[in-house]
């Protein structure tokens, strides 16, 4: 069955709702000074923001996404961009730090409920078989926030002031609201209302399930593999490649247009040989992060090139991983969504607190060598996981979208 073009704008329109999400959870990072001086506070609360975000994501995601199950996704996923698209009014003209930290923390309490929900709603409207094609169009947004989402907040904030810049993102996600509205069509919910201990069931069942929990143990590994790297990347690449000023704007740049080409690329195989890609995807992580170790202070072009490389393997890594979540839960895709939503939360924390704690003795050098080997070990869990990888049946469903269909 063909992909319609009313789905390939709902998909589209899933991307857009992914760039203003992860766009607006880094909202502070390149405003940091002005938000500090404006509100008054120390940049160090500034930066508490983003610490509070994502521990409300990993605390949040799971029972929120257990008790709105009976909800419709589609109803559902149109109440996380409003919510999104509130927060940042409120954040606009937020007088107080207090009331600016409610702020994020009402669109935080919906992030871990809208990337539950973006993979098994992408694979919902697609033919079997096209899911980790769907799940690829959607997870574009990701990485085009990465690409030019912070980057283009910081440059309209310096501009014309945060506020506005907040408001700007506000008027993007009214505007994926009423694009998601007529593109997607109706959905069943997750499960039928049947009380409030049924509705924990499938997750009891879920996280029962050994395969799911080795892959978000590996995703875990993965993502600390990769954050305890990436959240002083340049910091890594001034010291060792002597690259500041308008190159590393350039060399960031090549990093986020890499991870667009890793999504797509891995799009196109991942159907048919998620294996291959999965193997592809973490054996270049790994190559690249002993890459940067190994020519640090040696070659900067080398460096330069492995972080390049760094970047267009992760950013395909969530796509292979997401995809494997729906093929291991197909019956209870967005449940086991939020389980590895937490899994990479967890990762991103710790990631960054790994690579902070060997940056302070000193050790900066040596965090791309226990990254790369905590990606190969993370490779080793993930690649042995036959049930996660192999191809779903390429024969087209009667409908895109199953007959499990509400009224939202």
């Amino acid at each position: 069955m063909m992909i319609t073009r009313r789905v390939r704008v709902g998909l589209l329109m899933l991307a857009l709702a992914a760039f203003g999400y992860n766009t607006s959870e880094s909202f502070p990072v390149g405003l940091l000074p002005r938000m500090s001086a404006d509100l008054q506070v120390a940049e160090s609360q500034i930066g508490a923001l983003l610490t509070l975000y994502a521990a409300v994501v990993a605390v949040t995601v799971i029972p929120v996404v257990v008790m709105t199950s009976s909800i419709g996704r589609r109803r559902l996923i149109l109440v996380t961009v409003a919510a999104l698209a509130v927060s940042n009014v409120a954040i606009s003209v937020a007088p107080t730090y207090e009331l600016l930290l409610g702020a994020r923390l009402l669109s935080a309490t919906t992030h871990g409920i809208f990337w539950s929900m973006i993979a098994p709603t992408a694979a919902l409207l697609v033919p079997r078989g096209r899911e980790g094609y769907a799940t690829a169009i959607a997870f574009t947004g990701s990485s085009l926030a990465m690409v030019a989402g912070t980057p283009l907040v910081t440059a309209l904030g310096e501009l014309i002031g945060w506020r506005l810049a907040a408001a700007l993102l506000a008027f993007l996600a009214i505007v994926t609201f009423i694009g998601l509205r007529a593109a997607l069509p109706a959905l069943g919910s997750t499960t039928l209302d049947r009380g409030h201990r049924a509705q924990w069931e499938p997750f009891v069942r879920t996280i029962k399930d050994g395969t799911l929990i080795a892959l978000c143990v590996g995703t875990v590994l993965v993502v600390v593999a990769y954050f305890a790297t990436y959240t002083y990347i340049a910091v890594f690449l001034e010291r060792y490649a002597g690259v500041t000023g308008t190159a590393l704007s350039m060399v960031l740049l090549a990093f986020g247009l890499a991870g667009l080409v890793g999504v797509s690329i891995v799009g196109k195989v991942t159907d048919r040989r998620p294996r291959l890609a999965a193997v592809v995807c973490l054996a270049t992580l790994a190559a690249a992060l002993f890459g940067m170790a190994v020519f640090a202070d040696v070659a900067p072009v080398a460096v330069i090139v492995s972080v390049v490389a760094l970047g267009g393997a992760f950013a395909a890594v969530p796509v292979c991983l997401q995809s494997a979540v729906i093929r291991v839960a197909p019956g209870s895709a967005d449940v086991a969504s939020s389980v590895y939503v937490v899994a990479f939360q967890i990762g991103i924390a710790g990631g960054s607190l790994i690579g902070g704690w060997m940056i302070d003795r000193d050790q900066l050098a040596m965090v791309p060598v226990w990254a790369g080997i905590i990606a190969l070990f993370a490779g080793f869990i993930v690649i042995r996981l036959r049930r996660a990888f192999t191809p779903l049946s390429l024969e087209p469903a009667a409908s895109p979208v199953p007959e499990l269909v509400d009224r939202a």
